[in-house]
């Protein structure tokens, strides 16, 4: 282990040096809030004529002297490599216009970023093209396919437009400020100094990650419990799985630390996990070394599960995300690819039980705990699709809050109006009414709306038709108000343009609109409930009665899980 003090140009300033990110560490990660901050140290250490410390860089020898992975600094280093990619460029676009520098460009894109064909800085891999494109290289234009790779792109353009702003003097003694900045670097042997090291560094209260965290605390505990014969062949295995977890990563939508609780609460326990019910589950192990790669090697299942999960062609997995997957279902998800794997019918089977979980928790939207409620269903659930859709009715049932009852008097409510899944109700009952396999997100309407067929305000500023259910002011009674103006029976899915030009007309108009350009079939079939005649049809409680009545069998039918057979 060797500890050295050096400047920022002393540290890149070799042929020959060349600096790797392993791909087991994070891909680029920074945003504007830490960009911000990067900007904001340095103009503190411009203007108070403060010495500019960049912290301690931790590199395992790949080869002394010339090759070295970074093993604790990556995000600052890749930032500081853009940074100074930026400042360059708004230096070189004014020495084109004619402004003179004591210096040559050229020879400092050969400090930081690539002398003789060596590149100093060498990103994860599946961002180096991007990396080498628009900062080695210092081009603009590169198709990113990647949140990682947009962050560099994202980064690049925040510092050129910040420095753009500044004049050419106060550029010149940025460079020179952050050139003669000092760091510490430590370089270790091997990959037994590199985790303990890392684990070190990190308890000093580092900005790290959940996974980042448990990955460094793995590697320490494999240096402390493996035979000494073994620590560097232990280590090297673990870190070749998060190698490929990291892979996976970034190609996920689901971030790091979220997959990392869900697996927690699929295998450790149920939904109690926290971090040190890890630290916890290990040390209770009687062989560690097993327990640690088992962990690893499962949650790598898990990353490559969910990632397969994310590129899932389903119907009721569609249906899922239209609702929008709540945290505790994740682990059901995860539990039901390890024991269902690749057959498609029973995760379609499992995607419609969690639909319907889904469906009558958002529909009934209470405070009340679901997770300790279903914390049993999560830590018995083995594979077995028909169990658990008796566990879930079961238990819903006992808990009133998300049984039969609760949703049945939800449903028949007189105010269905404001609830988060009304749109989504009336979508799955259009495909009720087509009838012709429809799939929610095939059909769109510009600006999708709720329309109140018996309006909510008076088709003058005092008055509402009456040809809607009105008192001889003209006026809605409380009744009405209460019971039917807001029920689903009055709602109907419509364009926000068509919502507009319709809103407080009397009925017989409206009806004429539905009728003359009826986006949705559920439009068409007002017509079907109305009262009194074609020449004077009335919208009123028995229109409306009568129509709720349908959508909520339809709701009810389609919500329950006597709905789901088990393949």
């Amino acid at each position: 282990m060797q500890f050295s003090q050096k400047t920022i140009i002393e540290f890149f300033d070799s042929s020959q040096k060349s600096f790797h990110i392993p791909v087991y560490q994070r891909a680029y990660s920074w945003e504007e809030k830490e960009w911000r901050t990067f900007l904001n140290d340095l103009n503190e250490s411009i203007n108070g004529n403060n010495n500019y410390f960049y912290g301690n860089i931790l590199l395992e020898i790949r080869k002394k002297g010339v090759e070295y992975e970074i093993i604790d600094g990556q995000q600052r280093l890749t930032t500081l490599s853009i940074f100074i990619r930026s400042l360059l460029d708004i230096l070189d676009s004014r020495v084109k216009n004619g402004e003179k520098l004591d210096f040559k460009i050229k020879e400092k894109e050969k400090i930081y970023f690539k002398n003789n064909g060596n590149k100093k800085i060498r990103p994860v891999d599946y961002d180096r093209a991007c990396f080498d494109t628009l900062i080695i290289d210092g081009k603009d234009n590169f198709e990113t396919n990647s949140p990682s790779q947009n962050r560099i792109k994202d980064a690049k353009v925040f510092f050129k437009e910040t420095l753009k702003k500044l004049p050419t003097h106060l550029i010149i003694k940025i460079l020179e400020k952050i050139e003669n900045t000092e760091l510490t670097c430590i370089e270790l042997i091997g990959k037994k100094d590199s985790a303990l090291m890392f684990e070190l560094q990190n308890n000093r209260g580092k900005d790290l990650t959940n996974m980042e965290k448990i990955k460094s605390y793995f590697m320490y505990q494999l240096y402390v419990n493996s035979n000494e014969k073994e620590t560097e062949s232990n280590i090297e295995h673990v870190t070749n799985i998060f190698k490929s977890i990291y892979l996976i990563i970034n190609d996920l939508k689901i971030k790091e630390d979220s997959v990392l609780l869900y697996h927690c609460n699929a295998y450790l326990g149920g939904y109690e996990y926290n971090i040190d019910s890890i630290k916890l589950a290990l040390k209770k192990s009687n062989d560690k070394i097993y327990w640690i790669n088992n962990f690893t090697e499962e949650l790598r299942t898990t990353f490559y599960n969910l990632k397969k999960f994310e590129n899932t062609n389903d119907l009721y997995l569609n249906l899922l995300k239209k609702l929008g997957i709540s945290a505790y279902i994740y682990p059901f998800i995860i539990k039901g690819y390890k024991y269902i794997g690749n057959n498609t019918k029973k995760l379609t089977d499992l995607f419609h039980i969690l639909e319907i979980v889904i469906f009558r928790d958002d529909l009934v939207n209470t405070r009340a705990d679901i997770y300790s409620r279903i914390n049993e269903i999560l830590n018995k659930f083995d594979g077995d699709l028909e169990i658990l859709k008796q566990h879930f009715k079961t238990k819903f049932n006992e808990s009133y809050y998300w049984g039969d009852n609760r949703i049945n008097e939800i449903l028949k409510s007189g105010w269905m109006y404001d609830n988060k899944v009304i749109k989504y109700i009336l979508w799955r009952y259009e495909d009720n009414l087509l009838r012709t396999g429809y799939k929610i997100g095939n059909c769109e309407i510009t600006g999708e709306s709720i329309e109140h067929i018996s309006p909510q305000n008076p088709f003058n500023r005092y008055q509402v038709s009456d040809d809607y259910e009105v008192n001889e002011k003209h006026s809605y009674e409380q009744n009405f108000i209460d019971n039917y103006l807001n029920c689903i029976g009055n709602l109907v899915l419509i364009s926000r343009s068509h919502n507009s030009s319709i809103g407080n007309k009397p009925f017989k108009e409206k009806l004429d609109s539905y009728i003359a350009n009826p986006i949705l079939k559920q439009q068409l079939e007002i017509k079907e409930f109305i009262s009194g005649d074609n020449n004077n049809p009335k919208w009123d409680s028995v229109a409306i009665k009568k129509r709720k009545e349908k959508i909520v069998k339809f709701a009810l039918q389609n919500w329950s899980f006597d709905n789901v057979y088990i393949s």
